[in-house]
């Protein structure tokens, strides 16, 4: 009986053993490629509801908001509009005859130096590790500006980002 015991202790102990298996190991490449890259949005720029336009400045802000990859170095510049002449951006009112109204964009203060896409006249700059950028577009119909009817008046200005 005790042989009997034993043997099934023995076979036991074996049925009860992992079986042994072959094991091979190999690496997996992990990479990334980040790309640089930047997103721009911009709030209308409203001068409001002025009740005359000349004898007194009528300023008012935009904010440009810049998406970029962190660390990113960019150019913001902006156009003349589709109204302007010689290089004035003017807000027009589309008649046939046009009433346009002259107006500066600066990206120090109201009045400043003119923000546009010539060299020396954009904003440049590096993202930081957030990558957004907040940047303020002041602008001023100017004091000199000629008397206008009422009526709407209005222009579009192309923001562009370079990175």
């Amino acid at each position: 009986m005790r042989k009997i015991a034993l043997t099934f202790a023995v076979l036991g102990t074996v049925a009860a053993s992992p079986a042994l298996a072959a094991t091979a190991t190999n690496t997996m490449p992990v990479s990334v490629n980040v790309i640089n890259s930047c997103t721009v949005a911009a709030t209308p720029m409203s001068f409001g509801a002025p009740s005359a336009i000349g004898g007194a400045n009528v300023d008012t802000t935009s904010t440009i908001t810049l998406a970029c990859t962190n660390s990113s170095t960019y150019d913001v510049a902006l156009d003349v509009g589709l109204n302007a002449a010689s290089g004035q951006r003017y807000m027009s009112n589309g008649a046939a005859t046009p009433v346009k109204i002259p107006y500066n964009i600066s990206n120090v203060s109201a009045g400043g130096a003119n923000w546009g896409s010539a060299t020396g006249s954009t904003v440049t700059g590096t993202a930081g590790t957030s990558g957004s950028v907040v940047l303020t577009a002041y602008g001023r119909i100017p004091s000199t500006a000629p008397s206008v009817g009422a009526g709407s008046y209005t222009d579009t200005v192309t923001v562009t980002v370079t990175f």
